[in-house]
């Protein structure tokens, strides 16, 4: 049973990645805005139905991203998690963002869009996702009382937590982007860093 699970789950992402480097390759020759659903099928090997089954936009197929998921045990990390406030909740950002952006799709996502810019747009409602997900996590924990900002904060320090902790992820990935590395992790500590030595020194 777990053989076949396996393999199902294989099938899927090698489905997954063929519509996505046929869309891939056609855009990059022809345009996004000049190929079809039905030309990034054929060339995949696949049906209209399947390849709306896999992407819910030809764009996600084309950048190669999925809609954002809040996974459970990524929220039971950040219950559990004992760093301090702002980094939780980057680090919970962080999470989401990565279910949508995958970072093996990162090169030639980078490239597509240096082409094409305008595909900026569905990584924009993208990260609109991203943020009604982890705000829904937050305001959750709050309302437990599992959240905790200095006595004196306001009644909007939850509001400017989030805001804070979004612009910080955005501003990682954004230079995890323009550099070209493999790997975003390093950008995440050095940001809150940045971040925080930006506040402190404005003070």
């Amino acid at each position: 049973m777990q053989e076949n699970l396996t393999q199902r789950k294989r099938n899927q992402r090698d489905t997954w990645n063929a519509i996505h480097q046929a869309a891939f390759g056609l855009a990059s020759s022809k345009g996004p805005g000049a190929v079809t659903v039905d030309e990034i099928s054929a060339q995949a090997g696949v049906s209209r139905r399947t390849f709306f089954n896999y992407f819910p936009v030809k764009e996600d197929a084309v950048l190669g991203t999925r809609s954002a998921e809040l996974d459970p045990a990524v929220v039971e990390r950040f219950h559990a998690s004992t760093e301090d406030e702002l980094t939780r909740v980057v680090h919970l950002f962080v999470s989401v963002v990565r279910t949508c952006l995958p970072e093996e799709t990162a090169a030639q996502r980078r490239a597509i869009i240096a082409e094409h810019p305008q595909l900026r747009a569905r990584l924009a409602e993208l990260l609109a996702q991203v943020e009604r997900l982890v705000y829904s996590a937050v305001h959750a924990e709050t309302d437990q009382g599992g959240m905790h900002l200095p006595e004196g904060a306001g009644a909007h320090a939850f509001e400017a937590l989030l805001a804070l902790a979004g612009g910080i992820t955005k501003f990682a990935f954004s230079r995890y982007h323009e550099s070209g590395a493999e790997s975003l992790d390093p950008f995440i500590s050095e940001t809150i860093a940045l971040f925080r030595k930006v506040v402190e020194t404005t003070r």
